[in-house]
């Protein structure tokens, strides 16, 4: 079959990349390339697909990109998600360079909210700042879109959020018992991706879309967490002290500093027009939690 576009994904096998894929694979008139290091991860997720021959898997890894540089003619398009690391500015600008030299005519990028911070507010500001700079800064690019996401509602699985919602029916925080926390699902993040890389490209150019879907304060935390899974959960505010002692048992000192800085500063209501953007009403966390329930149980 004679496809109209072909679509480099790099990053598509995690939370935001499987509703991307399966939202890409419901228009025929695009092929899929998917760039991982475990090709029967992709199998394991997207197996029927795969034997349609509409998505090709291409192994590779960050570090080594040959692979990428010699599958990459003939895209018009790449999605870019990258782990948050000091390398990633680097590793980002080499995929962009390779792709816009093989002729790719816009990348979409996951970057993050923290980018929209004060400069090196924060440790993930400082990368995510650095990696959409670097990337606007290639001689003779095409469209960049960044996407700035805010506090992934998978997060809750993360530390010690899932063990004490499941083994003491509580879960514990620094903010105050009207602090909201600016959450996002990752469903609403593939989703996205896939519409701007369906729209026309003269449509979203170099835009930047923050993305928070549906800010909530601890309280109401508790109260979703409570109907869903049909026991009373409660939160518990604890010392600044008592966080970062909780983090590190998880993290290392910096990445633990930053998301008890985190837990105050990204405060924001709902990104005004992503409703628009997706089509749709954002997620919310309630419903995130009810499809994602199973772990609390």
């Amino acid at each position: 079959m004679v496809y109209e576009e072909r679509v480099y994904l790099i990053g598509a096998t995690g939370n935001i990349g499987k509703p991307l894929v399966h939202k890409l694979l419901t228009n025929p008139k695009i092929a899929l390339t998917l760039y991982t290091r475990t090709p029967s991860k992709v199998q394991e997720i997207f197996g029927s697909a795969l034997s349609q021959g509409k998505v090709t898997v291409i192994e590779g890894d960050y570090e080594n990109q040959k692979p990428f540089q010699r599958s990459i003619t003939g895209h018009t398009r790449l999605f870019l998600l990258l782990p948050p690391s000091n390398e990633s500015p680097r590793i980002a600008c080499e995929f962009a360079k390779a792709a816009y030299s093989a002729g790719v005519q816009q990348i979409v990028v996951i970057s993050g909210i923290v980018a929209s911070l004060p400069w090196r507010l924060t440790m993930y500001t400082e990368i995510t700042q650095k990696l959409e700079q670097d990337l606007l800064n290639i001689p003779k690019r095409k469209a960049i879109v960044s996407l700035r996401p805010a506090y992934f509602m998978t997060n809750i699985f993360a530390g010690a959020d899932i063990t004490s919602i499941k083994t003491a029916n509580m879960f514990a925080d620094i903010r105050t018992e009207d602090q909201t926390r600016p959450w996002i699902s990752p469903k609403d993040i593939g989703e996205l991706s896939a519409i701007i890389l369906q729209d026309p490209i003269e449509k979203h150019g170099d835009a930047v879309y923050e993305m928070i879907g549906d800010p909530k304060t601890p309280v109401e935390e508790a109260k979703s967490l409570s109907r869903v899974l049909g026991r009373e959960i409660v939160y518990k505010r604890i010392s600044e002290e008592q966080f970062y002692e909780n983090m590190t048992k998880y993290m290392p000192h910096r990445v633990a500093f930053m998301f008890m800085q985190m837990a105050t500063l990204l405060t924001q209501k709902c990104t005004p027009g992503l409703s628009v953007l997706l089509g749709r009403a954002p997620q919310t966390l309630e419903e995130w939690i009810e499809e994602n329930k199973a772990p609390f149980l």
